[in-house]
């Protein structure tokens, strides 16, 4: 009976040592399987520009935070930025988190490519902002987007070249467009033998050649190709802009090679005071001021109007920069969410607006003396009583538009497309303006009839381009 006692222990203890064993075995098994398995890896889309590097300062120390995952930036050419962003997120390998045009959030919203943000982060975060960036894409307690940070414009000027040019009033900045052209005329005039040129027009991107010097400044005009009080296209209304470019092309007073002149040449070329006047945004500024030293004085206006007359008729846009959304196809949503809610931090913010690269939306942000931007003039950007926000204009596919304006004309590629083709003198502005305004104004009563618009979003009868958001909020 002992014996079987003994016998009965025995092969007790003996399970008891295996089951312990195979724990201890089971638990090695795992920590091996975790030092093995790959780091998450999260992707964070970018438009590359002069702010990459202090992004990525900015991401070490979020990396470093956050052991578990990995964000690795994918910096994308801006000028294409669209482009390139929709054939990704067609085939599948769209990044996890990234900037997105705000032209482009309807689209991308309307195809389910974002995700709800209400569903993945505290939405107090949106309450941070103020209320246009708040209610970009807000649709009940739904959300896809908040503008974190804006864009603002400006003509940056050499003093010492101003000083020289004969029709340039006393040193002064031009204040109208008709003055511009006589400037620059007289600065090149003047700087004869020196290749100094009065006006730079970098026409070789779509972004620094007419999406700002045409579109964004003739906002300060009130001039707009979109009429938010009727819902209708007009781009004969930029007729006189372009007389104007194309006179000073024909007289000297541009910068030649402008068809293919890109930003960074033309900021180069302004840095070693080679250019009088060129048109600014706060970022350019930044990548200017990052330039070899400069030895002359600059300044910095607001964008001269497109006539004297039109003075007080529109407030010159904010515009948004783009803002950061999640890929509603990402494996990591989660992880996708924190780094999201870091992208709107005031931490974030704040250190690249010190650095110049970006304005914030947050007034907390802005308002916060340690922000203080480093750079020298940067607060000449900020914007003030005369520029505000603009409500979003409707998004389409362009139809019966040659297949030479590109795929299905993403990004807009047919307008800038025939902004050049002025400039280089291929089409007459009159011609070339019309057919563009009937080829959008079809495009779009097509889009109403499909049902893929929906035009309450876009039209506000009371528009006034002094106060563009008063009436949509």
């Amino acid at each position: 009976m002992m014996k079987s006692t003994l016998s009965l222990s025995a092969a007790i203890f003996a399970c008891l040592w295996l089951s312990g064993c195979a724990d201890s075995n089971s638990q090695q098994a795992s920590d091996a399987d975790n030092a093995f398995r790959p780091q998450v890896k999260i992707k964070l889309g970018v438009q590359s520009s002069a702010a990459t590097k202090d992004l990525e300062r900015q991401l070490d120390e979020f990396n470093a935070a956050h052991s578990a995952y990995k964000v690795e930036l994918m910096p994308i050419p801006a000028d294409g930025y669209d482009e390139t962003l929709n054939m990704l997120m067609t085939s599948g390998q769209g990044p996890d988190v990234f900037q997105i045009g705000t032209d482009w959030l309807a689209t991308y919203v309307y195809k389910n490519w974002l995700q709800d943000l209400s569903e993945v982060v505290d939405g107090k975060i949106s309450e941070q902002f103020p209320r246009w960036a708040a209610d970009y894409t807000k649709d009940n307690e739904h959300y896809y987007a908040v503008p974190s940070s804006m864009m603002t414009l400006r003509l940056v000027y050499n003093k010492d070249l101003l000083k020289a040019g004969a029709g340039c009033r006393e040193g002064k900045p031009p204040a109208a467009l008709d003055e511009l052209r006589v400037c620059a005329d007289s600065i090149t005039k003047a700087g004869t033998g020196y290749r100094k040129y009065g006006f730079a027009l970098p026409a070789g991107e779509d972004w620094a050649g007419f999406i700002q010097p045409l579109e964004l400044a003739n906002t300060y005009s009130g001039i707009d190709y979109y009429d938010f009080a009727h819902g209708r296209y007009d781009f004969t209304v930029y007729e006189p802009w372009f007389r104007t470019i194309l006179a000073m092309k024909r007289e000297g007073g541009l910068f030649p090679g402008e068809i293919s002149l890109k930003s960074d040449t033309a900021l180069t070329q302004f840095a070693q005071g080679n250019i009088g006047m060129m048109y600014m945004s706060n970022r350019d500024f930044a990548q200017f001021s990052q330039l070899d030293a400069h030895a002359f004085q600059w300044g910095v206006t607001m964008p001269p109007l497109l006539d004297a007359s039109l003075e007080g008729k529109g407030a010159l846009i904010v515009y948004p920069d783009p803002p950061y959304v999640i890929n509603a196809f990402s494996e990591h949503k989660q992880e996708a969410a924190e780094l999201w809610a870091f992208l709107q931090s005031p931490s974030f913010l704040g250190a690249l607006y010190k650095q110049g690269n970006l304005i914030p939306t947050r007034r907390d942000v802005t308002g916060d003396p340690g922000n203080r931007p480093l750079l020298p003039d940067f607060e000449a950007f900020l914007p003030g009583p005369e520029e505000s926000p603009y409500p979003q204009e409707p998004k389409f596919i362009l139809q019966d538009a040659p297949s030479s304006s590109g795929p299905k004309n993403v990004g807009d590629a047919l307008r800038m497309k025939v902004y050049r083709q002025i400039v280089e003198g291929i089409e007459k502005p009159e011609a070339a303006l019309e057919s563009l305004t009937e080829l959008y104004n079809k495009s779009l009563n097509e889009a109403k009839i499909a049902k893929l618009i929906n035009m309450g979003n876009y039209v506000f009868p009371s528009f006034d381009p002094l106060h563009p958001l008063q009436e949509n909020q």
